[in-house]
């Protein structure tokens, strides 16, 4: 797991998702959405072929935004990723700041990258027909 240098920093939120898109696809409008919700990414590690990690930060009033860009990105978080991040964005919303004057949100996000293959429909399985002779 990757983790920030500083001791001092590390994330508030660690997030895990996955892709079918290709990393080609994905990582320019990753980052494109992540900066036009209000986030910025400090890093980014690929581990191997098919994952990589990133540390980004956020400003808490903006932490909605970048949950939106996201999954508008074409990631999908897992479970508990979903519920982390809901909680927190509910939390910068209704309960007063306690990390820092800034209100910055470290965050670490594993992608895999995973591929879809194409299977054959196969319409018996879908539809089992029963017989009309007996």
């Amino acid at each position: 797991m990757f983790v920030v240098s500083d001791p001092a920093r590390q994330p508030e939120l660690r997030l895990r998702g996955f892709t079918y898109l290709d990393r080609n696809a994905l990582m320019p409008e990753l980052g494109v959405s992540i900066d036009h919700a209000g986030g910025w990414i400090l890093d980014r590690k690929t581990l191997d072929a098919n994952s990589l990690e990133l540390v980004m930060e956020s400003q808490a009033a903006s932490l909605p935004d970048v949950y939106g860009a996201l999954l508008s990105s074409g990631l999908e978080l897992t479970r508990d990723s979903h519920r982390a991040l809901a909680q927190r964005c509910l939390c910068s919303q209704y309960l007063p700041l306690r990390r820092g004057i800034t209100g910055i949100v470290l965050m670490y996000v594993g992608i895999q990258f995973l591929e879809q293959r194409a299977q054959p429909l196969d319409m018996v399985q879908i539809l089992p027909l029963k017989s009309a002779v007996a």
